[in-house]
C-alpha cells in the first residue's frame, strides 16, 4: 500500500516556519499554505510540524479556521454522511464486514 508522506512539500512548510518565526499567526500561515496548493490534510500535518501540536489539536485549528471556513459546512455534511453509512453497516451485522465500534456519542 502506498502511503503519502505527511509533508508533501517541505520547502513550503519551511517558508511557513519563517513566517511563523516572524510573528505570523495561524490564520496567515493557513492562508499561505492553502494559496500554495495545500489541502486540509496537508495543513493539519504542517500545523503539527510547525507548532508541535498533537494531530487532534492541529485538525481542530485547521477545520475551525477562517482560512478554511468556506469548506466547513460541506465537510461537516460529508462527515455526517460517512458516520451514518458506517452506522448502517454496523447495524447490518454482516459477518463479511469488520467490526465497527463508535466511541463517544458524537462519533
Amino acid at each position: 500500500m502506498n502511503v503519502r508522506p505527511k509533508i508533501r512539500n517541505p520547502e513550503v512548510v519551511e517558508d511557513a516556519r519563517r513566517l511563523l518565526q516572524a510573528g505570523g499567526d495561524i490564520e496567515l500561515i493557513l492562508v499561505f499554505l492553502r494559496d500554495r496548493g495545500f489541502d486540509q490534510a496537508d495543513c493539519i500535518y504542517a500545523v503539527e510540524s510547525l507548532m508541535g501540536r498533537p494531530f487532534a489539536d492541529a485538525k481542530g485549528l485547521v477545520i475551525h479556521s477562517q482560512a478554511w471556513s468556506d469548506r466547513y459546512e460541506s465537510d461537516t455534511k460529508l462527515r455526517e454522511a460517512a458516520r451514518e453509512a458506517l452506522r448502517r453497516l454496523a447495524n447490518s451485522k454482516s459477518p463479511d464486514l469488520p467490526r465497527i465500534i463508535f466511541e463517544g456519542e458524537n462519533e
